[in-house]
């Protein structure tokens, strides 16, 4: 097999990219004391260790000092899932030459760990300083990359995974590749740079097909969808959606998220019932974060279709999930749904007020593509204008529209686990 072909995007001279995750009180907060303190500490030696070249590493530390730090570590009253890693990290960083492998993997523990407390600056640190540790890992650069663009730090991913891009063509690493460009081409179409994101997606699809890797397959036509979705390309939409089912079958994780993505075109093209059959059977699959999606977006649908009595509870159940999100990528997108709903409703005054938090949130995010959307609503708001929901359509019961949404509601109405393992 051969590497793809295009030209890799520019990258910085520096083997290394530098963190801009500052080392204060910041980076550690909502973890106790203690803990904190020892994360802290082992992150800042870290830090001075991978800015040192290889051949100076050797007589950095005091190796009486480094092993009594890593035997503290390891018979400490910390919990056994941060200070063990924090504990391998110290020893590799004592030993010369040090295994970057563990170093790395170490600190994706100490990443996964954190973001798992809620100390999402110590995390995304963390997951950087693996990259760092292993600066000609495509992976590991591709993880820092994509876990900075969930929690919404945009310009640092694209420098990771950029890198990441590069050093997978480099290595024929044809999985990284496709997933980098992936993330690219999204990191793109949230920034509304839309003939960006369509380029970086098409060349996902290429790579991934080049390597014949289904999943990523899927995920790039999954991509393409959306893109063709938001140029109102319908037949081109509906191949891709198609073309993405069947490859997700062997991945079929992927496809609640999918059939999710196709239920909101249907809705915002005014056939409510067909995306509320979607909505409903996506909802019990679909993950954590997730759910503030399905939830606004089934409120928006229940409002279009003039039931106010389940907007309103889902609205209120949609401002609860809010509360417990771990990425903040999804909140303005969601009051924007809710948003929709309530002009549907014609309530001008909840509507201009969700239209304002969302754009509150998106501004902080970097979420262009969001502020670009509530600027036309906020304005047909201004208007008491309704044209921005659509009139309800009915469901034709023949044609592959319809034909995709059953045969995606009795996939979902059955074990995807077992799919996956036929």
């Amino acid at each position: 097999m051969r590497p793809d072909n295009d030209a890799p995007p520019a990258l910085p001279d520096d083997p290394v990219i530098a963190t801009g995750t500052p080392l204060g009180p910041e980076l550690v907060a909502g973890l106790a004391p203690d803990v904190g303190f020892a994360v802290w500490q082992v992150l800042r030696t870290l830090r001075l260790w991978t800015a040192e070249p290889e051949r100076r590493r050797e007589a950095m530390f005091d190796p009486a000092y480094m092993d009594a730090w890593e035997r503290a570590l390891l018979t400490g009253s910390l919990e056994p899932d941060v200070r063990f890693p924090l504990a391998v990290i110290v020893g590799e960083m004592a030993a010369y030459p040090a295994g970057e492998g563990r170093l790395s993997w170490a600190c994706v523990c100490v990443a996964d760990w954190a973001l798992g407390h809620g100390a999402v600056r110590a995390g995304l640190a963390f997951a950087e300083a693996a990259a760092q540790a292993s600066p000609l890992q495509a992976r590991y650069a591709w993880l820092a990359g994509r876990l900075l663009r969930t929690h919404g730090e945009g310009r640092a991913a694209e420098r990771w995974l950029r890198r990441a891009y590069r050093l997978a063509v480099s290595q024929k690493d044809g999985e990284t590749q496709a997933r980098s460009l992936t993330a690219l081409g999204n990191l793109s179409m949230q920034r509304g740079s839309y003939p960006s994101a369509r380029a970086l997606h098409s060349r996902a699809l290429r790579v991934s097909r080049r390597w014949h890797l289904r999943e990523q397959e899927g995920m790039a036509l999954h991509d393409l969808f959306a893109m063709a979705l938001r140029d109102n390309h319908r037949a081109d939409a509906e191949q891709y959606a198609r073309g993405a089912f069947e490859a997700y079958r062997s991945t079929p994780f992927r496809i609640p998220r999918l059939a999710h993505d196709l239920a909101y075109w249907w809705m915002e093209h005014g056939y409510y019932s067909r995306a509320l059959r979607i909505f409903t059977a996506v909802r019990s699959h679909l993950p954590g974060d997730d759910q503030l999606r399905v939830v606004a977006n089934l409120a928006r649908t229940y409002a279009a279709l003039g039931n106010r009595e389940e907007y309103e509870s889902l609205a209120a159940e949609a401002r609860s999930v809010m509360q417990g999100l771990e990425t903040l990528e999804i909140p303005a997108s969601a009051l924007l749904e809710m948003a929709y709903g309530a002009v549907a409703l014609e309530d001008w005054s909840e509507a201009g007020v969700l239209i304002e938090e969302a754009v509150q949130v998106a501004r902080g995010r970097d979420q262009f593509d969001v502020l670009l959307t509530a600027e036309a609503l906020s304005d047909a708001v201004a208007r008491r204008d309704m044209a921005p929901i659509s009139p309800a359509r009915a469901d034709s019961r023949a044609g592959t529209s319809e034909q995709l949404a059953n045969d995606m509601v009795e996939l979902l109405g059955g074990d995807l686990t077992r799919l996956a393992q036929a």
